[in-house]
């Protein structure tokens, strides 16, 4: 044996020894999990993402559990099979709450161990004291619901027991912004209903909404202009959009000309919008759509504000999740680097192309809003993998996605849960510290947010 061959193999046994004698790293104190969730509970939180129905309407026409239910439980409940027509039954106060029960519970034996069922579930405990959900439970459910419907309801659950200091609020589907209902609320808008305009109905409703009169591409894009200078008016933070439920994500750089074509199209009704599974494929006014959200993009890029997109799976049923691939906006991303891109929901199921795309471009961050009650599970996981992929300023932990207020607080009960765990695992396998596991925390849940949509300088 030459003695280069000796002095390889004899390095290589001396360096094999430390590690052989190290064995396995130190399990973590039986209390560190329950020591982290208690810090991780007491610390302030930026809420990337709702749908909030206006406290007003709930004081007036309060909650009860169905109405909870269908936000988004029950799309899991029809997914267990629930008939339309039981469906629209529980929307009737007026048949009762014993009926109601019983054709709801069938559904809910199937579906109460889904995140969905879960969130239902934490906030009918944590916040209205009753730890089951059963028929003989569900007067003293509704009684509670009734004695928290009040003025302040949901500074007491947001502000208080979720410990939430911003909530990025979107309306939705709306053409004209609404001015945010609280201090806390910072206004992320959606212009899709710019973008989308499919008929001579809906483009009388934009110049309703804008006194614009649209007869071309330049009156379109002026009404959009002026919501957007409305909305920034409103305290704008973010760009919003939820095209992936309508259309793939690859919005390639068509030409003004193809885009004023389309619309010249769409006013004189000369192309009608596809149906059902077609409707996801065959963009009649693709090029139009294409222009306008790159324009949109522009604006946000003009005055520095981040665009938060939905990526991944849907609520509802019947869609094409293989749109919703983060992967389809890359070219967007080279084309706009300046643009800071919020990813929604850890893209599920496609975390790990989400992961790959944080490490890759500088301008992409991953946002686990609506995460955890998708699958609690996957979050999870998908935590602990974006921990060892992303840089750690590029990560979001929470937004809840809700309508209810008490369903966002159980969502972020389960998010802090996941949260604990996670890094529990990392403080055992000496990755990081505990003190180290608590700085991670106040980014993910905190800092990261707050800094991404400029909210520290903001009075809330």
């Amino acid at each position: 044996m030459s003695s280069d061959r000796r002095n390889f193999l004899f390095h290589s046994a001396a360096w094999s020894v430390p590690a052989a004698a190290a064995g396995p790293a130190p399990s973590p104190a039986p209390d560190l999990e329950q020591r982290l969730l208690r810090a991780f509970t007491g610390m302030a939180c930026v809420d990337t993402h709702e749908h909030f129905l206006p406290e007003k309407a709930r004081v007036v026409h309060p909650a009860d559990l169905f109405t909870l239910s269908s936000h988004y439980l029950l799309d899991d409940l029809v997914a267990a099979g629930m008939p339309e027509e039981t469906r629209k039954f529980l929307t009737r106060k007026d048949a009762g709450d014993r009926e109601r029960w019983r054709v709801f519970e069938p559904y809910w034996k199937a579906a109460r161990f889904t995140g969905y069922g879960q969130a239902l579930r934490i906030a009918v405990r944590d916040l209205y004291g009753v730890e089951e959900i059963t028929g003989e439970t569900l007067p003293a459910i509704h009684d509670a619901i009734r004695k928290i419907s009040r003025p302040g309801m949901y500074d007491e659950i947001l502000r208080q027991r979720a410990r939430i200091r911003w909530v990025l609020h979107d309306h939705g589907w709306r053409a004209a912004p609404v001015r945010p209902e609280f201090p806390y609320l910072v206004l992320a808008r959606a212009f899709d209903r710019y973008i989308m305009v499919r008929n001579r109905g809906e483009v009388r409703e934009l110049e309703e909404a804008t006194g614009v009169s649209i007869t071309g591409l330049a009156t379109l894009k002026q009404a959009l202009e002026r919501s957007f200078a409305q909305s920034r008016e409103y305290g704008m933070v973010a760009v919003k959009t939820t095209l992936a439920y309508h259309r793939d994500l690859q919005f390639h750089a068509a030409s003004a000309a193809d885009a004023e074509r389309e619309v010249a199209a769409l006013l004189k009704g000369e192309r009608e919008t596809p149906q059902g599974k077609f409707r996801f494929r065959n963009r009649p006014f693709r090029h139009l759509e294409d222009h306008l959200f790159r324009h949109v993009v522009g604006l946000a890029d003009s005055i520095g504000i981040p665009v938060q997109i939905h990526t991944g799976t849907f609520a509802g049923h019947w869609n094409h999740v293989q749109n919703s691939n983060p992967t389809h906006l890359n070219d967007l991303l080279f084309d706009f680097p300046r643009v800071r891109f919020d990813l929604f929901h850890m893209s599920y199921p496609y975390q790990a192309e989400l992961a790959a795309m944080t490490k890759l471009f500088p301008n992409v961050y991953a946002d686990f809003c609506w995460a955890h009650v998708l699958s609690p599970t996957a979050a999870r996981r998908a935590l602990r993998e974006f921990l060892d992929t992303s840089p750690v300023n590029k990560i979001i932990l929470f937004g809840g996605d809700y309508w209810y207020p008490e369903l966002s607080y159980a969502h972020l009960v389960m998010a802090r849960r996941n949260l604990a765990r996670v890094l529990t695992e990392m403080v055992a396998e000496q990755i990081c510290r505990e003190d180290e596991a608590l700085e991670l925390a106040r980014m993910l849940l905190y800092d990261n947010a707050a800094a991404l949509f400029g909210l520290d300088g903001k009075r809330g």
